[in-house]
């Protein structure tokens, strides 16, 4: 089993070790390296190609939304999740706007991390409760679109809100994990969306579906 390469990126030695402790313990997970500034989290990715960069928001240097961009653009194949203590409005939605893949507090349950670990490095979009607040609260565009979602469209985008990946969502719809892809895909499409994260986000915006409900 191939398994799940992990960067992990704060400023704080004692939050990389107690993660990188948990980590170890999961056969499917390894740790290939650490960076405790922004400089040192772009290299790392460059030169260790993880499938998952966990970063903090707050390191020296251009902070964690000037890594996740360049992470992004350097590196496409890593997902970005954004583990910090900090919820504001401003870092969050500077974050997700330029690619991260998810976004936990630091009090979430290391199981919860572990497993958020493996739901972005497989595509899937995670979010906080705290943070899925935030994103509801926020003010809905008011838009329509011009190719509304359908039906089942509806059911899937409120699933992929809740962090189901392909095969839990079609086993909760008894449909098969590449219809759920074709569904995935149009509502790509119709939300002008280039990831599944931007798409829940477009989704909540406009008041389609609820984070976490």
């Amino acid at each position: 089993m191939e398994r799940i390469k992990v960067l992990i990126a704060d400023d704080h030695e004692l939050v990389r070790y107690a993660l990188r402790t948990v980590l170890e313990d999961e056969g499917d997970i390894e740790v290939v390296g650490e960076a405790g500034d922004s400089d040192s989290a772009v290299s790392g990715c460059q030169e260790k190609l993880p499938d998952v960069l966990v970063l903090d928001m707050r390191m020296p240097g251009e902070g964690g939304v000037g890594v996740c961009r360049k992470v992004r653009e350097s590196c496409p194949n890593t997902a970005v999740l954004i583990l910090t203590s900090f919820d504001e409005d401003e870092e969050l939605f500077g974050a997700l706007s330029v690619g991260a893949n998810g976004y936990l507090l630091k009090d979430t349950r290391p199981e919860r991390i572990v497993h958020a670990i493996r739901l972005v490095a497989d595509g899937e979009a995670v979010f906080d409760n705290a943070v899925a607040t935030r994103i509801i609260n926020r003010p809905a565009s008011g838009d329509t679109l011009a190719d509304p979602l359908s039906d089942r469209e509806m059911e899937v985008s409120q699933l992929m809100a809740k962090g189901l990946s392909n095969k839990d969502i079609g086993h909760m719809l008894w449909i098969g994990e590449t219809t759920v892809k074709t569904h995935v895909s149009h509502i790509l499409r119709k939300l002008d969306s280039a990831d599944r994260t931007q798409a829940v986000l477009a989704a909540v915006k406009a008041g389609l579906v609820r984070l976490g409900g």
